[in-house]
């Protein structure tokens, strides 16, 4: 009888089968495989068909994007779509520095920053390096100050290496480094290694623009997470030849761990034209202008498979609504989400337009540098018949205010480690579920269920829900602001549906006002130092659409805010506990704004 059991592929069906084969031939049809010699031959046969079964399975696994588990092989198949791995990023920020360079007759005209010149900045008790890429110059003053303006400072330490090219084969390098940055890249060929004059050769991620006499180099990911940068062969890219010298220089970055961070000191050294440093220097002003942001790890091995097929079917252009997605992902890393859609859909249309909206991770709002940063790099992939448009996030803050009942007889826990385990248990459900996102949809009964689920004495909650708006308003200026949030308020007329954090404005700078809705209207009010009593300021300052979720507030002048960054926030009751988020608009459920009482049964 043929053995044809294919199919089996754990152990004991394995031996079973081998054994049914053997028990149909006649010699062994009564013989007794248990504790016999072939009894362990069986064994021995079943485990090797067992494993080579199990091998071939992962072979073919890692054969396919889809299944690939091995980050190197997942690299690999990547390659083939024409997509590389986003490396590590390094987090940025912008600094303006003024030096103090000592007194006397021997200043040099210009002073230099070397690449690769130091700020320190303390994060969480650690210390980081910011780093120059590239030299920096300056013309001393004649009061002896030199002033480096927005001076671009990358977070890692600054490496580099020199490599001799020893024969006129295709030149190959793999820095063999985890966390580099590869856009932090640069490479000076020298000549010879006595030569001081040397061509700077610049990165290509395709040979469209590329000729045989192109100073250019390929990066690619190779084992272990390092990177293998390949020089051209004088056909794509300019040929090196024995002899001539390779310099490299390159971040190592910590990735995301400085987001955010504005505290930098200056640790580095001053030079003159001829890199002298003999002279002193004291810091006159250090102003951070933009704090350190875009930071980034490795891409996962799930982001690979989502984006190197999405890139794949951008084809180097950008047309359709995801193809902007999958190049802004790529140009910005530091995207929490990303959302395009056509300008017919916006309100109101606005045809021939895309519209791009990015909610940068754990920021609420992209800088202005960022975003001609990303509006640059999808210019390089926009269509003529196209416009692009990047656009803010509309976050919308969503609060909880919770009575949370419980019974003390079930439990041993304090109130306090009930509310966090509340806590932690709403925090899991967020990041699992699909509410933080474009498109999110906070459903409150979901909520409401995982609050009961946190801890076995829970026995209810009563929850209301609060959409939150914040703007930085235009200070000093008379200005017209709209907040939309594209959800119905409630419409109540016995409680006040909007409220507001205090601020100052121009027209009353002795007193702190507030904003509240009152009909269809918005008043300014301020309260009486006395008795606490709502006094109006200003019974028409602007106009709430309950139907539409819009604020519309007119002719305010404001002079500052409560808060240290003049922030205001709005909060609004919605007309129904589920919200959702339409084009633009950004859900984020603040927890730590959230209220979570504990009441015993």
């Amino acid at each position: 009888m043929a053995y044809n059991q294919l199919t089996n592929l754990d152990y004991s069906e394995i031996k079973n089968a081998l054994r049914d084969y053997l028990r149909a031939n006649s010699d062994f049809s009564d013989y007794d495989f248990e504790g016999s010699t072939l009894g362990m031959l069986l064994d021995v046969l079943a485990y090797n068909t067992y494993y080579t079964a199990f091998n071939a399975n992962m072979v073919v696994n890692e054969a396919f994007l889809d299944s690939a588990t091995v980050r190197d092989n997942v690299v690999a198949l990547a390659k083939q779509l024409g997509y590389v791995p986003r490396s590590a990023v390094a987090a940025s920020a912008a600094i303006d520095l003024r030096l103090n360079l000592s007194s006397g007759t021997n200043l040099p005209e210009t002073v230099f920053l070397k690449r690769g010149n130091a700020f320190l900045s303390n994060v969480n008790d650690a210390l980081y390096q910011f780093v120059v890429l590239d030299d920096v110059q300056a013309q001393v003053l004649p009061d002896g100050t030199a002033y480096f303006p927005a001076l671009k400072v990358y977070e890692g330490s600054f490496v580099t290496n020199r490599y001799p090219v020893t024969s006129n084969n295709q030149f190959t390098v793999v820095l063999n480094n985890a966390g580099i940055d590869t856009s932090s890249i640069r490479i000076n060929v020298y000549e010879s290694s006595n030569s001081s004059s040397y061509e700077k050769f610049q990165q290509s991620d395709n040979i469209l623009n590329v000729g045989p006499a192109s100073p250019s180099y390929f990066v690619n990911e190779v084992e272990d997470e390092n990177y293998k940068i390949t020089f051209g062969d004088g056909v794509f890219g300019k040929k090196l030849t024995s002899g001539q010298v390779v310099e490299i220089s390159y971040i190592i970055t910590s990735g995301d761990e400085t987001n955010g961070t504005s505290n930098f000191t200056f640790a580095g050294v001053v030079t003159d034209v001829s890199s002298n440093s003999n002279f002193a220097y004291s810091v006159n002003t250090l102003t951070v202008l933009t704090k350190a942001f875009g930071g980034s790890t490795i891409e996962t091995i799930d982001s690979i498979k989502v984006n190197a097929p999405a890139m794949y079917g951008t084809q180097n252009r950008a047309v359709t609504a995801t193809d902007y997605t999958a190049i802004i992902r790529r140009a910005y890393p530091a995207a929490a989400d990303v959302i395009t859609y056509g300008g017919e859909e916006a309100d109101p249309p606005e045809y021939g337009k895309v519209k791009i909206a990015v909610k940068p991770r754990n920021l609420t709002y992209l800088s202005s540098y960022t975003k001609n940063l990303i509006t640059s790099e999808i210019k390089k992939y926009s269509v003529a018949s196209v416009i692009p448009e990047l656009v803010d996030a509309s976050v919308i803050f969503i609060e909880l205010t919770s009575r949370i009942f419980y019974d003390q007889t079930v439990t041993n826990q304090t109130a306090d480690a009930i509310r966090g385990k509340v806590i932690e248990n709403l925090s899991k459900y967020i990041q699992s579920s699909d509410t933080e996102k474009f498109g999110g949809k906070f459903r409150y009964s979901k909520f409401i269920s995982t609050i009961d689920s946190s801890d076995r004495s829970i026995r209810s909650n009563l929850s209301n829900v609060t959409m939150r708006k914040d703007f930085y308003p235009s200070l000093n200026n008379n200005a017209y602001y709209e907040l939309c949030f594209n959800n119905p308020f409630d419409d109540d007329i016995d409680t006040q549906t909007l409220t507001s954090t205090g601020f100052v404005v121009q027209q009353y700078p002795n007193y702190v006002v507030y904003l509240e809705d009152r009909g269809e209207k918005i008043v300014l009010y301020r309260l009486d130092s006395q008795t606490g009593d709502k006094i109006v300021l200003n019974d028409s300052q602007g106009l709430i659409n309950y139907a539409k979720g819009e604020v519309r507030v007119f002719n305010l002048n404001i002079i500052k805010g409560t808060f240290a960054d003049n922030k205001i926030e709005v909060r609004l009751k919605p007309q129904y506990n589920d919200i959702l988020a339409k084009r633009e608009v950004f859900l984020d459920v603040d927890i730590d704004k959230s209220s979570f009482t504990l009441i015993q049964e």
